[in-house]
C-alpha cells in the first residue's frame, strides 16, 4: 500500500471520526439525516462541477444503477447508525460498527473480486480487526447490561451496511471506472431524493430540527462527504482489502476525541486495541 493511498485513507478516517462524534452528540433521527444530506448536496455541487469540467463522464445505465444502489445502502446505513447512537454509547457502537464492516469487506473482496493479500497483508488485516475486537470489550461485551448488548447488535447491523456500500462503491470505482467525485455526487443527490417524500411532509419537524441542531447538521454535512471522497480516491491506488481495514484507524481518533468531547471514560481495552490497530497499519504499509 503506497504512502499516498495511506495518507488519503487516514485523512478520511479522521474526518469520519469527527462527524460521527458530532452525530452522536446531536442524537437526531430521520430529519437530521435528511438535513445534513441536503447540506452535503449543496456543498458538493461546485466540487462536482469542477470534476466534470476537468474530466466529463457520462453515466450509462449500469453506472446509474450502481449510484442508485449506493444511495439506498448509504441512506439505510445513516438511519441505522443514528438509531444505534440513540441506543448506546459512542465508545461501544463506533468500534463494533467499524470492526464488522471491514471484516465482511475483506472476506467479500477476496471471494468476489479475487484479491489475494500477501502474508504480511493478512497478518496486518488480522491485527487491525483484533484491535477493533479488543477495543469493543472482547467477548465480555455479551455479559454486560441489556443496553450494551443492544449497542453491539445495532453496531453489527451498521457494520453490515458499511461492508455493503464499501464493496459496491469499490466495484463502481475500480470496475466501472467511475470518477470518485461524480459517483459520490450522484449517489448523494439520489439519497436526498429517496428520503425527501418521507420528510418534506413534516415541515414543522424539519424546522425544529434545523433550529435545534443547525451547527451539527452543517458539520456532518461537510465532514461526511469529505471523509468518503478521500476513501474513494484511495480505492484507485490500493486494493480494497487493504483500504477497508486501514479506514478503521479512525477508531484511534474516535476513541480519544470521543472520550474528551462526549465525556465517556476511555478504558484500558480501548488503548490496547488502538495500539494493536496501529501495528496493523504499519504492517500494511510494508505489505
Amino acid at each position: 500500500m503506497s504512502g499516498f493511498a495511506l495518507a488519503l485513507v487516514l485523512a478520511g478516517a479522521v474526518c469520519h471520526a469527527l462527524w460521527n462524534i458530532v452525530a452522536k452528540k446531536a442524537g437526531g433521527g430521520a430529519a437530521f439525516v435528511f438535513l445534513f444530506g441536503a447540506v452535503s448536496v449543496v456543498a458538493y455541487v461546485p466540487v462536482a462541477a469542477w470534476a466534470w469540467a476537468r474530466q466529463p463522464q457520462y453515466f450509462d445505465a449500469t453506472m446509474w444503477l450502481a449510484a442508485a444502489a449506493s444511495a439506498l445502502i448509504h441512506l439505510l446505513y445513516a438511519l441505522v447508525l443514528q438509531k444505534a447512537y440513540r441506543q448506546a454509547d459512542f465508545a461501544l457502537v463506533y468500534p463494533v460498527a467499524r470492526g464488522t464492516g471491514p471484516m465482511l469487506s475483506v472476506l467479500a473482496a477476496v471471494l468476489l473480486f479475487g484479491e489475494s493479500p500477501s502474508l504480511i497483508g493478512w497478518l496486518s488485516v488480522g491485527a487491525i480487526l483484533a484491535g477493533v475486537f479488543v477495543s469493543a470489550g472482547g467477548a465480555g461485551v455479551w455479559r454486560g447490561a441489556r443496553t450494551r448488548r443492544s449497542g453491539v447488535l445495532w453496531g453489527v447491523a451498521t457494520g453490515a451496511f458499511i461492508a455493503a456500500y464499501t464493496l459496491l462503491d469499490g466495484w463502481a470505482i475500480k470496475t466501472l471506472g467511475m470518477t470518485p467525485i461524480l459517483f459520490y455526487a450522484a449517489g448523494r443527490g439520489l439519497r436526498t431524493l429517496l428520503q425527501a417524500p418521507f420528510v418534506l411532509c413534516q415541515t414543522d419537524s424539519l424546522r425544529r430540527e434545523w433550529r435545534a441542531r443547525r451547527a451539527a447538521i452543517v458539520a456532518v454535512g461537510l465532514l461526511s462527504p469529505a471523509a468518503y471522497t478521500l476513501v474513494l480516491f484511495a480505492m484507485r491506488h490500493a486494493p480494497l482489502s487493504y483500504v477497508a481495514p486501514v479506514r478503521e484507524i479512525s477508531m484511534l481518533a474516535g476513541a480519544f476525541i470521543g472520550a474528551s468531547l462526549l465525556h465517556e471514560q476511555l478504558k484500558p481495552s480501548q488503548i490496547a486495541g488502538a495500539a494493536i490497530m496501529l501495528a496493523g497499519v504499519v504492517g500494511l504499509v510494508w505489505a
